[in-house]
C-alpha cells in the first residue's frame, strides 16, 4: 500500500512538473494567436482527461489497437467539446453553427490561425502528452529525463515570450512550482529505488527535503507578493531623493570656495572661447541594416543567450547530482547514471530522429516517383507465380522462414524434392532476376515458367 501511495504521489509530481511548461506553451499560443480568448487552466483539463482515459483503458486490459483507436476518438471528441464550451458557449450543443465555424477555421489555416484552430492544436498537444504520461514508467531515470526536457522547454518558452514582449501571468509562481515538483519527484523516485540507504535518508532526509521545498516556495511567494511595482517605484524615488541630497551637499561644499570677481559676460583671462562644435559625419547610410537582418541578428542573439543559460543550469544540475552522489555514495546495490551520459544520449536520439525525418523528407519525391513507375506485366506475373509456389510449399508443411533468402530456400526445397532440382533452380533464378535485377523475361521464358509451375504443383513434398 505504501508503494502504491508513493507511486501516486510521484506521478502527481511529474505531471505538475510537465504541466508547468505546458501551461506556459498554451498561454503563449493564446496570447499570440488567439487574442487571449481561451481559458488556459480549463484547457489543461484535457491533459488530465487524457491521462485518466489512457489509464482506464489500460486497466480494462483491452487490445492495444482498441486503446489507440479509443484514445484518438476520445481526444477528438473532448477537444471539440472544449471548443464548444470556450468559444461557442452561447450556442446550444445541437446547433451546427459552431461545427461550421471549426470547419471554416480549418479551411483558412493557410491565411492565419483562428482561435478555433489554436484551441484544436493546443488540445491535441495536451491530449498527446497526457496519454504519453499515462504510459511512462515512474522510475528515477524517467524523472531525470522529464526534468531535463521540461527545463529546456521552459527556458525556450520564457525567452520567446521575452523576445516577443508577451506578458506571462504568474511567471515566478510557475518557475517555483516547476523546481519544487522536480525536487519532490526526484526524492520520491530515489526513495522508491533505494530502500537500503543510510539512517539519515531512511528516517529524516525526506522530511528535511520536504520542509526545505516548502520553505523555498513560501519564501518565494512572500518575496513575490511583497516586491510589487509600487514598492519598486517607492524605492527608486527614495534613491533619487538620496542622490539629490548628496548633489546638494556637493554643491554647498563647492559654494564655500571663493569665486573670482568677474562682471557678467566677461571671460576668464587666458582662456580662449570655446570652438564651434564639429559635426560628425553620418555613417548610418553606409551601415544600414534591413529589418530582416535585424530580426535575424536578434534571433541569433536570443539563441546565444539560451545556450549560455542552458550551460549555466547544466553546470548547476551536474554539481547538484554530484553532491547527491557523494552523500549517498555508501549505499549498497545502487547504480548511478551519469547526468552527461543520460542528457547527451537523449540529445543524440532527438537529433537522430530529426535527421531521419529530414532524410525521409528529401527522399520522398524519389520514392513517390518510384511508386508511380509501372512495373512490367511479365515481372508481375513472375512474382505472382513465385508467391503461388510459396503458398503451395507452406500448405505442404515447408513454409519459407522470414530470415531466408530465395536462394537459401532453394537449397531446402532441393533437399525435399531432389528429382526436381533443375526445375526449382530455374524458377528461383528467374524470380530473383526479375525481382531484384528488374530483368524482364521473354514470352517463351514466361511460358516455360508457367509449365514448370504446373508440373511442380502436382508433385508431393517428401
Amino acid at each position: 500500500m505504501k508503494s502504491i501511495g508513493q507511486k501516486v504521489v510521484l506521478t502527481t509530481a511529474v505531471m505538475a512538473l510537465e504541466g508547468c511548461w505546458l501551461y506556459t506553451l498554451v498561454y503563449l499560443l493564446n496570447a499570440l494567436m488567439a487574442g487571449g480568448r481561451l481559458n488556459v487552466p480549463g484547457l489543461l483539463l484535457l491533459y488530465l482527461l487524457a491521462f485518466g482515459t489512457s489509464r482506464l483503458l489500460h486497466w480494462l486490459g483491452w487490445p492495444r489497437a482498441v486503446r489507440i483507436s479509443l484514445n484518438i476518438v476520445g481526444g477528438a471528441v473532448f477537444t471539440l467539446l472544449m471548443v464548444k464550451i470556450q468559444l461557442f458557449g452561447h450556442l446550444p450543443l445541437a446547433d451546427a453553427m459552431w461545427l461550421k465555424a471549426v470547419g471554416e477555421a480549418f479551411m483558412n489555416i493557410f491565411y492565419g490561425l483562428a482561435p478555433e484552430m489554436v484551441l484544436l492544436v493546443s488540445g491535441g498537444v495536451l491530449w498527446w502528452f497526457g496519454q504519453r504520461m499515462a504510459s511512462l514508467p515512474m522510475a528515477f531515470a524517467t524523472v531525470v529525463r522529464e526534468f531535463q526536457f521540461g527545463l529546456i522547454m521552459l527556458l525556450i518558452l520564457l525567452f520567446v515570450a521575452y523576445g516577443l514582449e508577451v506578458q506571462l501571468g504568474q511567471t515566478i509562481l510557475i518557475v517555483l512550482l516547476f523546481f519544487a515538483a522536480a525536487l519532490f519527484s526526484l526524492s520520491i523516485a530515489h526513495d522508491r529505488e533505494n530502500r537500503q540507504s543510510t539512517e539519515l535518508y531512511r528516517g529524516n532526509w525526506l522530511g528535511i527535503l520536504l520542509m526545505s521545498i516548502s520553505a523555498i516556495v513560501l519564501l518565494g511567494l512572500a518575496i513575490g507578493s511583497v516586491i510589487t511595482p509600487d514598492l519598486l517605484r517607492l524605492a527608486i524615488a527614495g534613491l533619487t531623493w538620496l542622490w539629490g541630497m548628496v548633489a546638494k551637499g556637493i554643491t554647498f561644499i563647492i559654494s564655500l570656495f571663493p569665486q573670482p570677481d568677474l562682471t557678467p559676460g566677461e571671460a576668464l583671462p587666458g582662456i580662449m572661447p570655446a570652438p564651434a562644435p564639429i559635426q560628425e559625419p553620418d555613417y548610418s547610410k553606409f551601415f544600414y541594416l534591413t529589418e530582416a537582418v535585424r530580426r535575424g541578428l536578434r534571433f541569433g542573439w536570443t539563441i546565444l543567450m539560451i545556450g549560455f543559460l542552458l550551460v549555466f543550469f547544466w553546470r548547476i544540475s551536474e554539481q547538484l547530482f554530484t553532491w547527491l552522489r557523494s552523500k549517498f555514495g555508501s549505499s549498497e546495490n545502487v547504480e548511478y547514471e551519469s547526468l552527461s551520459g543520460a542528457f547527451w544520449a537523449d540529445i543524440q536520439s532527438l537529433f537522430r530522429r530529426i535527421l531521419s525525418w529530414i532524410v525521409k523528407l528529401l527522399k520522398w519525391p524519389a520514392l513517390l516517383k518510384k511508386r508511380k513507375a509501372v512495373e512490367p506485366k511479365e515481372i508481375t506475373s513472375i512474382r505472382q507465380l513465385y508467391q503461388q509456389l510459396l503458398r503451395w510449399t507452406a500448405k505442404s508443411g515447408l513454409p519459407r522462414p522470414a530470415f531466408q533468402t530465395a536462394n537459401e530456400y532453394l537449397d531446402t526445397l532441393q533437399e525435399r524434392m531432389p528429382a526436381h532440382r533443375d526445375t526449382l533452380r530455374y524458377v528461383t533464378q528467374k524470380y530473383v532476376s526479375a525481382r531484384y535485377g528488374h530483368v524482364t523475361p521473354s514470352a517463351a521464358e514466361l511460358d516455360q515458367l508457367k509449365q514448370s509451375w504446373h508440373h511442380l504443383k502436382h508433385q508431393h513434398l517428401k
